[in-house]
């Protein structure tokens, strides 16, 4: 069973994360029971907001993956910070990126 404990360092890094890079802004954050190694993060109708994470954290643009579906796209990256994983995923309308040209 999985106790408050099991969050101390996924919190940690949350926290480092936000001292070392407080303009960067919010996404969406979970922090699960079941993966215990691992901080999701989603961004939703912000590409701009995702791709300046992956600045801040240096993260290769080579190793983002995507998909799309009928009304949706995604897009994600895993990155790891002091043993834990982070998980950033932008979500992204299909009519909004027609829209925007994909700028968010």
């Amino acid at each position: 069973m999985n106790t408050l404990d099991t969050l101390h360092r996924r919190l940690g890094v949350l926290a480092d994360l936000v001292a070392r890079h407080p303009e960067l802004p919010a996404p969406n954050v979970e922090i699960c029971s079941v993966f215990t190694e691992q901080i999701t993060m989603a961004f939703h109708e912000s590409p701009g907001a995702f791709r300046q994470w992956l600045t801040a954290l240096g993260v290769a643009l080579r190793t983002v993956e995507g998909g799309a579906g009928a009304t949706s796209a995604w897009l994600t990256a895993l990155h790891e910070v002091d043993g834990v994983t982070l998980k950033l995923t932008s979500y992204t309308r299909l009519d909004a990126v027609a829209e925007t040209g994909g700028e968010g």
